[in-house]
């Protein structure tokens, strides 16, 4: 049985939405029951990689993802699975250094999972008191002042991390990132993902009279730019098209492709990158070498 990793990054604004709410903000982000965590759906992520790959062959797309009635429902379980993707970095506002990414030790123990395995027990740092934060050295450097971090309206000293704490990070590829990412205690995660998330308000304006209709003026929240999620793959390593199984195909065609996720297409919203990684005992690819963080 082949396992990876898919890693999903934003690059715009993207509203994985749960529906009509009747709180503050009118349509909310998908959240996890116990967390609160937003999260997206494995349907939700299958779905778009599917109309992603379109003008493939359908015999493939079938033999993948799972066929499909005339109506786009599904007849049977195709050879790979998408669990839901969850969150692994959240980008946050810095007084210094522009913004950061953060972490938390419940995320990091997700890589722990047995099927996943990435990460073992105790290479998972712990952070409980939530006035600290803990970051590589020359990371700490780069956005402290007088001794503090300031990310949203909180600020935090930081613990300084061993050199290598941080390595498994280098075999996901995602070695860049190292000099802007935070592990934050659990609670003031939760914080920032419930808080700091991106609202926009957005309206109708009635075409004879040029002014908002009644009612329809409303508020959506959205992950913000940089936000980085993870979900699981599996699959019965069935050769596809020439590959070795169903993650090595679609490794092939969207590692590195901008596809659509979530609402708003058509106003520029949810456009993300994405990333396949076998789980194996060589490293993943790195980022795209053009990638800046």
């Amino acid at each position: 049985m082949a396992k990876g990793l898919l890693f999903i990054r934003t690059l715009t604004p993207t509203h994985p939405g749960a529906g009509t709410s009747t709180g503050a903000i009118d349509l909310m982000l998908q959240r996890e029951v116990i967390t609160n965590f937003p999260f997206i759906q494995g349907s939700s992520v299958k779905g778009a990689i599917r109309n992603h790959l379109k003008d493939e062959k359908k015999e493939i797309l079938d033999k993948v993802f799972g066929p499909r009635d005339t109506q786009g429902s599904d007849l049977s379980k195709g050879a790979l699975t998408i669990t839901d993707a969850s969150l692994l970095f959240y980008p946050v506002r810095s007084l210094k250094g522009l913004y950061a990414y953060i972490t938390c030790p419940e995320i990091l123990r997700r890589l722990t999972m047995p099927h996943i395995g990435i990460l073992k027990e105790e290479q998972v740092p712990e952070v409980k008191d939530k006035s600290k934060a803990k970051a590589l050295s020359q990371t700490k450097g780069t956005y402290e002042i007088n001794g503090r971090v300031y990310f949203e309206d909180l600020n935090f000293s930081v613990d300084e991390l061993g050199n290598n704490e941080l390595d498994w990070l280098d075999s996901l590829g995602f070695k860049k990132l190292k000099d802007r990412l935070f592990i934050v205690p659990d609670d003031v995660f939760q914080y920032f993902v419930e808080f700091a998330t991106q609202v926009m308000s957005r309206n109708k304006i009635d075409y004879y009279t040029g002014v908002v209709q009644t009612g329809a003026l409303w508020t959506e929240e959205h992950l913000p730019p940089e936000t980085y999620l993870f979900s699981y793959l599996e699959d019965n390593e069935e050769k596809i098209d020439g590959a070795n199984s169903a993650i090595g195909w679609i490794d092939n065609k969207i590692s590195g492709k901008v596809i659509h996720l979530g609402g708003d297409e058509t106003v520029g919203k949810g456009f993300v990158e994405l990333r396949v990684c076998e789980i194996k005992d060589t490293p993943c690819k790195e980022e795209d070498k053009n990638d800046q963080n």
